[in-house]
């Protein structure tokens, strides 16, 4: 039998099999479980060594799963248990797996520990009844939890993740993030990999530590990345999508630690450290803005655009005194409109604000949000109740330093509003 194709599909079925079966299954190249309503459990699969794809999808009373480490020849997206609400434990998949959905299932609690062999990027829990998450796989870049009403804690997650996506986790209290010293920064990306997220929409129960945790988080991803867009800067007027940075979470108050210069409009002015080393450099600016998008609903675009004029030290920049810029992210709700609800606050930066520095002396922002629904023209400007900006400060790289920065970390190279030279980014808590 090349093909057990359907197997299990009269919804009476309640076991498949049992550990003595002698059915020969080397062969075996699909099974296909989909919307078995009453199958309870699987039989053991160790002799299943060229499966290929396990579909369990719907399985609304599957309990266990056996083993599943050894099937080698399992494609890394056609293991399917999304639907499975029986589902308590967390399945023993492949080490070469990089993508598992386990949306909409009945685990309670997932506890990955550290492991340099799982190649696991892509973990998709959302709509589950999971209450806490710990997380340590430094191979894990995207992480989705959205309506995960029951969720809690987010304990000691890798730091760079690249996708953290928690919308709508009404009852999340706690979230931390591991050291970033216990991981190893490459890079967050290609230019293929248009925008990192950290979305924490309506998650209303957040406490205080949490939301500086998270932005904490954030503006280490920002630092991090702005060392890869000053190496990728020659090249960002050429690219579709600049790579930009969107972190969003209750709340109205900006952090006076983490934005040095704040704002109770949508305008701000802020001054520009003078260059004291010997080397070019750039600046790179992130901004926070507060916002209500509580009265508008089935969100599809939130545009942030943020126009903004340096001005230079004596006559510098050749002469002119200034010069104006304007940039714009963007953020799509492909999947799921989103909606807001009361006040949030929006932690952005985009390689379109990395500006070489000409003798700058002072920064003056303009701040507004747009955005997007269904509707036809449904465009609508959203007022910015508050604003702050950030800057860091980053030194201009020849070939050979960036080469020796991957492997050095350059440490002594960048900079920010903190104290120019201070390193920076401080420890996560």
């Amino acid at each position: 039998m090349e093909t057990w194709n359907n197997f299990g599909m009269d919804i009476s079925l309640v076991e498949v099999g049992n550990e003595g079966d002698s059915t020969d299954l080397v062969n075996l190249r699909q099974i296909n479980f989909n919307g078995c309503v009453s199958l309870r459990k699987i039989p053991n699969l160790s002799r299943a060594i060229n499966l290929e794809i396990l579909d369990c999808s719907n399985c609304k009373s599957l309990v266990e799963l056996p083993c599943l480490h050894h099937l080698a020849s399992l494609h890394v997206d056609c293991l399917r248990l999304n639907g499975c609400y029986s589902l308590k434990k967390f399945p023993q998949v492949p080490r070469h797996f990089c993508c598992l959905d386990l949306s909409e299932t009945g685990l309670e609690e997932v506890s990955l520990p550290f492991d340099p062999l799982c190649n696991l990027q892509h973990l998709e829990m959302s709509g589950s009844v999971v209450k806490n998450v710990s997380i340590k796989l430094e191979s894990l870049l995207e992480l989705n939890l959205n309506g995960c009403p029951k969720v809690e804690l987010l304990s000691e997650l890798p730091p760079y993740l690249k996708v953290l996506s928690v919308k709508d986790c009404t009852s999340l209290e706690k979230v931390s993030f591991a050291h970033q010293n216990l991981y190893q920064f490459d890079s967050l990306g290609d230019e293929g990999d248009d925008v990192f997220c950290m979305l924490f929409c309506n998650c209303f129960n957040l406490n205080q530590e949490s939301t500086k945790n998270i932005e904490a988080n954030a503006m280490l991803k920002i630092g991090s990345l702005a060392k890869e867009w000053e190496a990728s800067y020659c090249r960002k007027y050429f690219l579709h999508n600049p790579q930009s940075l969107i972190c969003c979470f209750p709340g109205n108050k900006i952090s006076a630690n983490k934005l040095k210069y704040r704002s109770l409009n949508s305008s701000l002015s802020s001054k520009i450290s003078k260059n004291r080393g010997s080397r070019s450099r750039f600046l790179v600016f992130s901004i926070c803005l507060v916002a209500n998008l509580a009265f508008y609903r089935d969100v599809l675009r939130v545009r942030y655009i943020c126009e903004y004029q340096l001005t230079a030290a004596g006559g510098g920049n050749g002469g002119s005194g200034c010069e104006n810029f304007s940039s714009e992210i963007s953020h799509f709700s492909l999947l799921e409109l989103d909606k807001y609800m009361d006040y949030h606050m929006f932690i952005l930066s985009s390689i379109d604000m990395v500006i070489e520095d000409k003798n700058y002396e002072e920064a003056s922002f303009k701040f507004y949000i747009r955005l997007s629904d269904l509707g036809i023209g449904g465009k609508e400007y959203i007022k910015v109740e508050r604003c702050g900006v950030h800057v860091f400060y980053v030194d201009k790289k020849s070939d050979t330093d960036a080469t020796e920065k991957r492997v050095a970390g350059n440490k002594s190279s960048f900079s920010h509003d903190g104290g120019e030279g201070d390193g920076g980014l401080k420890r996560l808590k």
